[in-house]
C-alpha cells in the first residue's frame, strides 16, 4: 500500500482514473491523526450497463450517475430527515428538488432513542426511530425497556425503503450514515446508547474499560477490540444493505465523526464491499473510495477552501466540502466557500438548522432563505458548466484573488472579493466573448469580447463575489 504526502500540488496534466489503488493519507486536526486509505472503485468495463452512482471513470475528482453521465454534488441536508419520528421527508425532498439539489447526507442511527435537551438541536427532545426493538426485559437507563439487539425493529427498515424511493424519485442520492460517532464523546449522552452495558439485553458492552463514554479506540464501540459489539455492529449494517442494496441513488458513510478508529471504520466499508458482491449493486463507501467531511477542510475562509482542497487532489478522488463542523449564520461566509470549493475541483455539501420539515405542523419557518436561493443559484450555474472537462490551476491567475478552472474552450473564475485580476488566456483562441455572473441574485451580465494574452486584465463589477466566464467564440 503507498502512502501520499499532502503537500501543496497543482493539477495542470489531463485528467483520466479508472479507479483507486490502496491510497493512504495523514493528516493532523487538533493534534488527532488519523489515517485515510482508498480501495479500486472498478473499471467502466466491470460495471453493469446500469450501476449505482459511482466516482466518473474519465475523471476521479467527480461521479457519474447510473447511465455513466458526470455530474457534481450540490447538497443539503438536516440532523433528523429519516430518524426523526415526525419528519416529514417527503417535503424535504420536494424542497431539495425544487430548488435543483441532488445530495442529502442522512443519519440513519444516532444511538438511542431520545436525545434530551442542551444538544444544540433546533427542536429538543425529538423521538427517533430505532433499528431494534425494545421488549426487555428490563428498563435501560432512559426508564424504556431495553433493546434485544437480536431483534430488528420492522418499522425502521420499512421507513428506510420508502425513504430512498422518495428520494429517488426526485433524483436525489443520499449518503447513508449507519452510524453516528458524536454522541460517544458526550458523558450526558452515552448512558442512554443502545450499546451502554446497562441499556441491552444481550451483554454487550461499547464500554468495557468504564470511561463514561464511547471513544475508547482499542476496546470501545467504535474499535477493533471489541469483538461482541463488532458482531452486532455487523448485522446491523448487514440488515440495512440488504435492505437498500436496489437502489441506485445511495453510498454509505460507516460513522459521522469517528475520530477514534480507523481501522474499525475501514474494515467495515471493506464488510460492506464484501456482501454487496453477491448483490446486485455494489455502492461507494466513505472513506474507502473517497474522505468523510472531517478530512478535506473546515474553514469558511475562501483562499484557505481552495487551498485545502487543492492539497488534497493528490488523492485523485472527489472531495466533497461539507459544512457539518459549525452552523453558520452569516450567510455570506457560507456562499463564498462553497464557490471556492466548486471552483477548485470540488463538491459542495451544507449541513442545515433550517429545514425542520415535520408532519405535526403545516408550517415552515426557512429562515435560511437567501442563503438557501444562493445555493440554488450555484447548482443551477455548475449544472451548466462541465467542470470534469476542466481542471483547477493557480497559474493561470497571475494577480489578484481569484480561483480559476479551465480547458482550451472555456474558463471560469470565481472572485470571492471582487476586485482586479489578470488571467493568463493564452492557450486559448484568440477570439472570445466573456460575461459576469453574481451569486447573490444569479444574474447575467451582457457578453463583451476579449482577446486571449498571456496577462489579460478584468475589473469585476463592485467588491462583491463574482463569477467571470469565458468562452471561445
Amino acid at each position: 500500500m503507498s502512502t501520499i504526502n499532502l503537500k501543496s500540488t497543482r493539477q495542470k496534466d489531463k485528467l483520466s482514473s479508472t479507479g483507486i489503488t490502496g491510497m493512504k493519507a495523514v493528516f493532523c486536526s487538533f493534534c488527532v491523526f488519523i489515517l485515510f486509505s482508498f480501495t479500486i472503485t472498478g473499471s467502466a468495463k466491470d460495471r453493469k450497463s446500469s450501476s449505482p452512482v459511482s466516482i466518473y471513470t474519465q475523471n476521479s475528482y467527480y461521479f457519474q450517475d447510473t447511465e455513466g453521465k458526470p455530474f457534481m454534488f450540490i447538497g443539503n441536508y438536516t440532523w433528523e430527515t429519516f430518524s426523526g419520528v415526525n419528519s416529514d421527508f417527503t417535503k424535504m425532498f420536494d424542497y431539495l428538488k425544487s430548488r435543483g439539489i441532488n445530495l442529502a447526507r442522512i443519519w440513519l442511527w444516532w444511538g438511542c432513542e431520545e436525545l434530551p435537551a442542551g444538544n444544540g438541536f433546533p427542536e429538543k427532545n425529538k423521538l427517533h426511530i430505532e433499528p431494534f426493538l425494545r421488549e426487555g426485559p428490563g428498563l435501560a437507563n432512559d426508564g424504556r425497556p431495553k433493546y434485544n439487539l437480536d431483534k430488528f425493529n420492522p418499522a425502521f427498515f420499512e421507513r428506510l425503503v420508502q425513504f430512498c424511493k422518495a428520494a429517488d424519485q426526485r433524483g436525489i442520492t443520499l449518503q447513508l450514515m449507519t452510524m453516528d460517532a458524536w454522541m460517544l464523546k458526550k458523558q450526558h449522552l452515552w448512558p442512554l446508547h443502545a450499546f451502554n452495558r446497562n441499556n441491552n439485553t444481550n451483554n454487550v458492552d461499547g464500554d468495557p474499560n468504564n470511561t463514561g463514554k464511547g471513544i475508547d479506540g482499542k476496546q470501545g464501540f467504535c474499535s477493533m477490540g471489541n469483538p461482541k459489539a463488532l458482531e452486532y455492529q455487523k448485522a446491523y449494517i448487514r440488515k440495512v444493505v440488504e435492505t437498500v442494496n436496489r437502489f441506485d441513488n445511495i453510498y454509505f458513510e460507516i460513522a459521522n465523526e469517528n475520530f477514534y478508529s480507523e481501522e474499525w471504520e475501514l474494515t467495515l466499508c471493506d464488510f460492506i464491499k464484501e456482501i454487496e458482491l453477491k448483490m446486485p449493486n455494489q455502492h461507494m463507501t466513505i472513506r474507502r473510495d473517497f474522505p468523510s467531511h472531517h478530512y478535506v477542510v473546515q474553514k469558511w475562509d475562501p483562499l484557505t477552501v481552495h487551498n485545502g482542497i487543492m492539497e488534497k487532489r493528490s488523492l485523485k478522488v472527489p472531495l466533497l466540502f461539507d459544512t457539518d463542523w459549525e452552523i453558520n449564520e452569516n450567510g455570506d461566509e457560507v456562499r463564498k466557500a462553497a464557490w471556492s470549493a466548486v471552483a477548485s475541483g470540488g463538491h459542495f455539501s451544507y449541513m442545515d438548522d433550517a429545514m425542520q420539515f415535520r408532519t405535526d405542523t403545516a408550517d415552515i419557518e426557512n429562515k435560511r432563505a437567501v442563503l438557501h436561493k444562493q445555493i440554488d443559484y450555484l447548482a443551477k450555474f455548475m449544472k451548466k458548466r462541465t467542470p470534469w472537462e476542466m481542471t483547477p490551476d493557480d497559474s493561470l491567475v497571475k494577480s489578484g484573488l481569484s480561483f480559476a478552472m479551465a480547458n482550451d474552450k472555456e474558463l471560469f473564475a470565481y472572485l470571492p472579493a471582487g476586485g482586479e485580476i489578470s488571467l493568463d488566456l493564452s492557450d486559448m483562441k484568440s477570439k472570445m466573448v466573456a460575461k459576469w455572473y453574481n451569486p447573490l441574485n444569479g444574474k447575467f451580465s451582457k457578453d463583451f469580447r476579449i482577446m486571449g494574452k498571456p496577462e489579460t486584465v478584468f475589473l469585476a463589477p463592485d467588491v462583491n463575489d463574482w463569477v467571470l466566464i469565458i468562452k471561445v467564440k
